[in-house]
């Protein structure tokens, strides 16, 4: 069985990174999903938790799922934080071309990522549809940018690479509006589970 990696800020993890990660797990079927915080994503602003706070957030939401885990690379790489070392990591540990899980809005981004072509050629994106993003917008970027097509199969295979749309649950959660919410005293109730409610409040993360 394949495990498949999770990047991302998670600043902070909520309900939807987590149940689109288990429905993306039964899926296809995966042993394990790596959630890998990112130190610093560089197409977006710095985050506003610390490092060490997201990962605590994050060991807190993944506790109650045995197919769950956490890697730390990035965060002790520092700096900013670059997929293509992770993905370069992980092809070499587990022998296999690593799948790759992605929102579609940081997808439509990869021509400005660091090395996208060789990212192709190295792990198999699953991208996740969010908002109004489609399948055809997707596959219309990657015709344009890197001459590709959408993978149509639902079997994720380990000796090639391929990039597939997985069409989730609309759970139209962000980072965003957690911490504008916060920032605006209003309730987070339902949008992080509870125990991360209660960090973010006596950690008085994301106020101001």
């Amino acid at each position: 069985m394949m495990i498949a990696l999770y990047g991302g800020s998670f600043d902070p993890i909520h309900i939807g990174h987590l149940r689109i990660a288990e429905d993306i797990r039964e899926h296809y079927s995966f042993e394990k999903i790596i959630f890998i915080p990112a130190y610093h994503s560089p197409l977006k602003p710095e985050s506003r938790a610390s490092a060490e706070d997201r990962i605590e957030m994050l060991r807190l939401s993944v506790k109650y799922n045995k197919n769950f885990d956490i890697d730390d690379i990035e965060i002790k790489r520092k700096g900013k934080s670059y997929t293509i070392d992770t993905i370069f990591y992980y092809k070499k540990k587990l022998k296999y071309y690593p799948p790759f899980i992605v929102g579609t809005d940081a997808f439509l981004t990869l021509d400005r990522w660091k090395n996208p072509e060789l990212l192709l050629e190295n792990c198999n994106f699953i991208v996740v549809g969010r908002g109004d993003d489609s399948s055809k917008k997707v596959e219309k970027f990657l015709k344009e940018k890197f001459n590709r097509v959408l993978s149509r199969s639902s079997l994720i295979k380990e000796d090639k690479t391929s990039v597939y749309f997985f069409s989730s649950r609309r759970i139209d959660i962000s980072s965003t509006e957690i911490r504008d919410r916060i920032s605006n005293n209003k309730s987070i109730k339902y949008l992080v589970i509870p125990e991360v409610e209660e960090y973010i409040v006596k950690k008085s993360l994301y106020r101001g």
